[in-house]
């Protein structure tokens, strides 16, 4: 995983754990999930970028990271559009899209996601 327990950008520290996830929500930047998304070879879009900031959006809401389906379920609801589906968040986040989107939105794991 991360063998340092910060990155270093823009001249401040950003302090990780040892899965890579921010230790405070409150340090998340764009340039933060820039950084991450260039290790993991993930080119963002808008569509990468509405999820994350609804990922973040419903952990300052109700102090919990979201699971795919509520992400799915009340993104839609929210575009009002079908557009968000469990297949199209792993084709935006490859192979583990609940800990990909938490860890881009600077959120603590979902339960169980490890």
């Amino acid at each position: 995983m991360y063998a340092n327990n910060h990155i270093a950008m823009g001249g401040k520290t950003v302090e990780i754990d040892a899965d890579g996830f921010l230790f405070n929500p409150d340090q998340w930047s764009p340039q933060v999930v820039e950084y991450f998304s260039a290790a993991d070879g993930i080119m963002l879009t808008d569509e990468h970028w509405q999820v994350i900031c609804f990922a973040r959006d419903y952990y300052r809401t109700f102090n919990i990271s979201p699971m795919l389906k509520v992400i799915v379920i009340r993104l839609n609801r929210q575009v009002g559009s079908e557009r968000y589906s469990i297949k199209v968040l792993y084709s935006l986040f490859p192979e583990k899209p609940a800990r990909l989107i938490c860890k881009y939105a600077g959120i603590p794991q979902p339960a169980g996601c490890t």
